[in-house]
């Protein structure tokens, strides 16, 4: 199958809620999935953050075969919250799921505590029809990152959890996959500049296949958090 082929298969649904279609069914991270189409032959996880694992969107695409897998460190989470035992992955593990290769990479944050190394979460590449497909989930630029080969790259590009548009570009030009779509990006992750921003500073030869869908507001669901967070800092400050 040519690369062209297999981007016209993968369906971002919003934020980094992938799909791919094709003889094995694959939904990466589903969230806010519109409707209850329970197709999922497999469904992989990156992380157990709320942006990226909602049981009530899996529960949408699990039908009675679907195979989960998910983080060891998140796989009783997903237990309890799923109803179905996963497959629990470290990174660099290699195995094959309904004909399907899978790869797991480490994902995590150099500095910033939101994606820890320890934590062990992880992006997957996948080998669909012949094309390698990279799914990085949210990390920095890693040297684990970088060793990736790939026909196509599905990247964060929002900053503050991940790489920003130019570190982004700087991380897939190291990694130079045919095609690149760039995710997790929208209100408080980049804004609607970001996709550009990051098209900008891609090597020639690496084409950005821009998805409208991706653009979310789904970061403002963490501002009752900040704000309770700020209170209660005022509070103890006033107290002191």
């Amino acid at each position: 199958m040519s690369v062209q082929n297999t981007l016209e298969q993968i369906t971002v649904n919003m934020h980094s809620s992938i799909r791919i279609g094709g003889d094995a069914v694959i939904y990466i991270d589903p969230i806010g999935i519109p409707d209850a189409p329970h197709d999922a032959d497999i469904l992989l996880i990156t992380h157990p953050h709320f942006d990226h694992f909602s049981p009530r969107d899996i529960k949408k695409v699990m039908k009675d075969g679907t195979v989960i897998v998910c983080p060891k460190t998140a796989s009783g989470l997903c237990r309890l919250l799923t109803g179905k035992e996963p497959v629990a992955v470290i990174p660099g593990q290699g195995f094959s799921l309904c004909g399907v290769s899978i790869e797991t990479v480490a994902a995590y944050n150099k500095i910033k505590p939101m994606h820890a190394r320890p934590f062990n979460f992880v992006g997957y590449v996948l080998t669909v029809g012949g094309t390698r497909v990279y799914i990085s989930g949210d990390t920095d630029d890693t040297p684990e990152a970088a060793a990736v080969k790939c026909d196509i790259a599905v990247i964060p590009i929002g900053g503050t959890y991940t790489v920003n548009p130019v570190q982004a570009a700087g991380l897939v030009n190291k990694i130079a996959p045919q095609a690149v779509i760039p995710v997790h990006y929208g209100v408080m992750l980049g804004g609607h500049d970001a996709p550009e921003k990051f098209r900008a500073k891609l090597d020639p030869g690496i084409t950005a296949d821009i998805r409208p869908t991706v653009y979310s507001k789904v970061m403002l669901r963490v501002m009752p958090l900040f704000a309770a967070a700020a209170v209660l800092l005022v509070v103890c400050l006033m107290q002191m």
